[in-house]
């Protein structure tokens, strides 16, 4: 049976809005999402934080044309879980447009009753 936090979310769901969120620069619903010390690591190396992807949302240096989940898998253990979602996706970022197949690999944990994103990757799918 899945963990679910306060707000009646299992981490599949939370994965879920979270991905609606990327496609439609929801800074409400990512802000909920991201955990404060997140570190992520872009396709180019570059390591962020929740405040760069914010800020890349807002002004748009971010922008997904399409991002749709291909295939996930999910495990979930003691308030904590990882996700690894592939998705065929069309970014817009920092001007150029990017097609690619990418895996988001994410850890998660519950931070005050909410799935929070605290780490995680996105790489080039072989």
């Amino acid at each position: 049976m899945p963990t679910l936090d306060a707000h009646g979310l299992s981490l599949d769901d939370a994965e879920d809005l979270l991905l609606d969120a990327m496609r439609t620069s929801d800074l409400e619903t990512l802000d909920a999402l991201i955990a404060d010390e997140l570190a992520f690591t872009l396709p180019d190396g570059t390591t962020i934080g929740k405040l760069d992807d914010l800020e890349s949302h807002r002004t748009g240096a971010t922008r997904f044309e399409r991002l749709t989940a291909l295939s996930r898998h999910s495990t979930e253990h003691d308030g904590a879980g990882e996700t690894q979602t592939a998705v065929d996706a069309v970014i817009l970022w920092n001007g150029d447009r990017i097609e690619a197949t990418l895996t988001y690999s994410r850890s998660w944990r519950i931070v005050d009753g909410r799935w929070q994103v605290v780490s995680g990757a996105a790489v080039p799918t072989a």
